[in-house]
This record gives structure tokens, C-alpha cells and sequence, in this order.
């Protein structure tokens, strides 16, 4: 078995295929599919281009369930898709020559490696080692912290806990799977821009299967965009009609708060105790306009974004540990790298990510709970009772507002305003059962949080 410099690395990423040297990318496709009948399948860029033209007959998510046959209108096994789309990749990658190194997801069982190797020996690829992504995230160890790789998959998000030692990297058994993933968090914010369009000029991008074919090819652009700039045009075109909208990059965050905060709750209940978490984020995590900033302002948390070839080139670096002998065996815990210098620095964020569940989401006064979504501001009302408003005025006596995932009161008064019973200097954090009282009034408000259980 051939363990030579000629060795290539093929990463099954759950939502494409990559092919790499570990220097450069030989080849790259995503899971996209076409089947016009059991002998003729369409893979890859130009099944992209039909897959909401022709719903019926696209798949998505073969590789994510390999054993299982696909939910198109000509069932075909997945199996069967993965080894077209596959070989489709082998050919662009032009290295039929070369030995391969497997990279492969968490989340795939035995029953799915054992397929995945015999759909290399179809296609007589030399596979002379296989290996977890998680394993390959970490290089060396990092002390007084929790690490994990967050793997964002096409229907899934997989957290995995890397256990380090003096010797190596190994994986906590079972990962924390999550039922959302890329498309979910891509679906979100097409439904977000479609309904800007709609509002701003009646014209609804996703009503035709060719507009939303092109509406999606788009999708892609405007949000690679936003992350340079604070407000893109999306321009869009259909029967001879010209269509534009301003997008800004506040408003699309909101598109997938709910997950982004979801993902923040499973980090929390995973990891309660722990005062520093370092975060190690799958290449397509990059697809999803606004992860990385949220996760970085999460209490406690640090986090590492690996680009496209990450994974390769420590397949590459590890070779020696990953083939053993004349059996191609699966490897999911790796010795730490010697000499490594590219070590990076860590900043975590504030506080602790046991903290978010202290945080109030509504004030409560008399009777009625305003929502902390916004900025909100107390003043005296009639009776020198407090009264909450949303824009500072004339005679406000303090502000309460989201600071990078604290909820914080600043006074304007520090002799009028007080916080269970103390008085605010500048600013103070607040969490939730917290009281706040006002000089000369007799009513009190009270931070709450409100849990909203939707069906």
C-alpha cells in the first residue's frame, strides 16, 4: 500500500465533496443532484442550476443518508447517487494515479463507511486511510478550556467534544446532533429577502420555479457581499421587470436569531460548568451570514474558523498516524503536532456562557412586560410614576439595553436610579428576578424572562 508524497485527501463536507493535496483544492462540488431516470444522473454545479426548477427530482441529501433510498420521484438508492456524484469528482480531480486518505463526518455510522469504501472501490480509488474530521480540528492542546468542533452539515449541526490529553486528541462519544442545519439557516434568510421584495415593491421572488431558481443562484452573492459592507442592492430580474431592494446586514442577523440562539442554549446545557469554551467551526459554517460573530460575543467562548483546506492539509500532516499497515482502518484520535508554529492566540469573550440563562428578556411594570428586543428608556410619568420609552427624551432617567449577550442599565441619574436598592454609578449587568426602583415612586420593575413554547 502506497504511502508515498503522492497522497491526496478526498473530505466528504455533508454538503459537497472536496479534493485537495493539501496545498491546493483539486477538486470541489456540492451535493446537489439530478435524477432524470435510474441510468442518467445529473451531479453537482449543473444540478445546482435545476434543483428548485425541477424539486421533484433533485436530491440534497444523499451523503447525509447514505443507507436510505432518496425521496425523489424515480426512487433511487443514495448510495447510488453518491457513487455518480462522487465519481464526477474523482474525474475533475484528475489524480487517478493517487493513494486517498478519507476524510468523513462524525455523524456517519459503520454501516455508512463500509458503503463509502465500496463505492471507492467502484470506482477504483485507492483508499489507504480513513479519518474523522473532528479529530483533524485541533493541532495542539489548549489549556484551562473545553474545545469542540462544530460541523455544519445539510440538515444537521454535529458538536463534538475533543478530549485532549498529553498525547493526543480524541473525541467524546456520542455528539450532540441538532436538528437544523445550512439549509435551514439558507432558507431562513431567503425567506427574509423575499419578503423585503415583496413589502418594498409586490414582487414575490419565490412564487415561479424560475424566479426562485434564480433567486437562490443570487442568494449566494448578497450575502458574500454583506459581509464587507454594511447594505447591499439586491437587484433581481424577471419577465423583462427590474427588481431592487436595500438589504442590510442588522436586519438579516435577525433572520436566524432563533437558531443562532438555540445553538447558544445546547452550548450552555453541554457545557454549564465550564468557564472557557474554545469553538473550532467546520469550513461551511463560513456559508451563514452572521455564525461567527454571534459565537464570538458568546460569554466565554472563543472561536476558530477553519477555511476550505483545513481539514486536508492536517489529514496531509497526520498521514503516518492515519494508514497503518495493509488494512485501512478509521481513526478518530490523533497525537498531538510537534513543532507546530502557527499556533493561534485565543480571546475569549467575557463572562460565562452559564450566564445567558440569566438574562432577562421583558421588564415587568405594572402589569404589562415590555419586550428588551430594543432599547428601552424609563423616565417619570404622571404621579412621578416610571413610564418606558422607546427614544431617549428630555428627563429619561436610564437606559436598558443588550450589551454583547448582557442585559446592561445605564443611569443618567445615579441619584434617582437604583437596583435592588443600590445605586448606579455608570452601568450595571442585570439578570433576571432583578429589581429596579426609582427615587419617590412606590412602583418597582421587575426583569423576567418570558420562554415562548411554539409548536
Amino acid at each position: 500500500m502506497s504511502t508515498d508524497e503522492s497522497n491526496i485527501v478526498i473530505e466528504l463536507y455533508s454538503s459537497g465533496l472536496r479534493i485537495s493535496d493539501g496545498t491546493t483544492i483539486l477538486a470541489d462540488s456540492k451535493s446537489y443532484a439530478l435524477i432524470e431516470s435510474t441510468t442518467s444522473i445529473v451531479v453537482g454545479e449543473q444540478a445546482e442550476h435545476l434543483a428548485y426548477l425541477r424539486p421533484r427530482e433533485s436530491s440534497t441529501l444523499f451523503w447525509d443518508q447514505l443507507e436510505e433510498n432518496s425521496n425523489t420521484k424515480i426512487v433511487i438508492s443514495n448510495a447510488e447517487i453518491a457513487y455518480r456524484h462522487l465519481e464526477h469528482v474523482w474525474t475533475l480531480a484528475k489524480c487517478s494515479d493517487r493513494s486517498v486518505i478519507l476524510i468523513t463526518s462524525v455523524t456517519l455510522n459503520k454501516n455508512e463507511l463500509g458503503l463509502l469504501l465500496g463505492i471507492c472501490k467502484k470506482i477504483s480509488i485507492n483508499v489507504i486511510g480513513m479519518v474523522c474530521n473532528a479529530s483533524l480540528a485541533i493541532q495542539h492542546p489548549i489549556n484551562d478550556c473545553k474545545a469542540i468542533f462544530l460541523d455544519l452539515q445539510q440538515q444537521n449541526i454535529a458538536i463534538t467534544e475533543l478530549l485532549q490529553n498529553k498525547q493526543e486528541v480524541s473525541l467524546k462519544q456520542p455528539s450532540r446532533i441538532l436538528n437544523y442545519g445550512l439549509q435551514n439557516f439558507i432558507q431562513n434568510f431567503a425567506n427574509n429577502i423575499a419578503k423585503l421584495f415583496i413589502s418594498e415593491t409586490r414582487f414575490d421572488p419565490l412564487h415561479s420555479a424560475s424566479d426562485e431558481q434564480q433567486f437562490f443562484d443570487n442568494l449566494r452573492v448578497w450575502l458574500m457581499a454583506l459581509n464587507d459592507t454594511e447594505t447591499i442592492e439586491c437587484k433581481f430580474n424577471s419577465k423583462e421587470k427590474h427588481f431592487s431592494i436595500q438589504c442590510d446586514k442588522d436586519q438579516l442577523q435577525l433572520a436566524n436569531k432563533k437558531l443562532f440562539e438555540d445553538l447558544a442554549a445546547h452550548l450552555n446545557v453541554l457545557f454549564h460548568h465550564h468557564n472557557n469554551i474554545a469553538i473550532f467551526c467546520s469550513a461551511p459554517c463560513k456559508k451563514v451570514f452572521g455564525l461567527h460573530d454571534y459565537l464570538v460575543d458568546l460569554p466565554g467562548c472563543a472561536v476558530i474558523q477553519l477555511d476550505d483546506i483545513s481539514l486536508c492539509k492536517q489529514a496531509i500532516l497526520n498521514k503516518h498516524e492515519i494508514i497503518k499497515g495493509e488494512q485501512v482502518h478509521y481513526v478518530n484520535a490523533l497525537p498531538w503536532q510537534e513543532g507546530v508554529s502557527n499556533i493561534p492566540t485565543l480571546s475569549f469573550s467575557s463572562g460565562k456562557l452559564s450566564n445567558l440563562s440569566n438574562i432577562p428578556t421583558h421588564i415587568l411594570l405594572n402589569g404589562y412586560a415590555h419586550s428588551l428586543l430594543d432599547d428601552l428608556f424609563i423616565s417619570y410619568g404622571v404621579d412621578m410614576q416610571p413610564k418606558v420609552l422607546l427614544e431617549k427624551s428630555a428627563g429619561c432617567l436610564c437606559r436598558i439595553y443588550l450589551d454583547n449577550r448582557h442585559m446592561k442599565i445605564q443611569a443618567y441619574d445615579s441619584d434617582k436610579v437604583f437596583l435592588n436598592k443600590n445605586r448606579i454609578e455608570k452601568s450595571n449587568a442585570v439578570n433576571i428576578n432583578d429589581h429596579l426602583s426609582i427615587q419617590d415612586s412606590i412602583a418597582n420593575i421587575q426583569f423576567i424572562k418570558v420562554v415562548r413554547n411554539e409548536t
